[in-house]
């Protein structure tokens, strides 16, 4: 009985901490060959009432993540803070984008 409690304790509070975080995946661009691709991932966290964006390049061929992991916090003022936080986001991956020659 007590097994089955925690259970169901465990699971109302999975479900609160999946609803406190928003996100979205989208592609920055590709190496020309295809082997390098930068996901860019942005949102809003509930919880600390803020965007985020955190950009990473990808190898397909080997599946590893390479460069630098780029993370990017603005308070959630506005809206057009998200639109900030990704620009300065793009602006500080610029140079890994460039070295594995990502274009989007």
């Amino acid at each position: 009985m007590l097994s089955k409690i925690t259970f169901v304790l465990l699971l109302v509070l999975s479900f609160q901490a999946f609803g406190s975080q928003h996100n979205k995946i989208d592609l920055l661009g590709m190496s020309k060959a295809g082997q390098f691709v930068a996901l860019e991932e942005y949102g809003y966290t509930a919880s600390t009432h803020t965007y985020f964006v955190t950009v990473k390049i990808l190898n397909v061929w080997t599946k590893e993540y390479v460069g630098s992991k780029v993370e990017v916090f603005e308070p959630a003022i506005s809206s057009s803070k998200l639109s900030v936080a990704r620009a300065r986001a793009r602006k500080m991956a610029a140079r890994d984008l460039i070295r594995f020659k990502i274009s989007g």
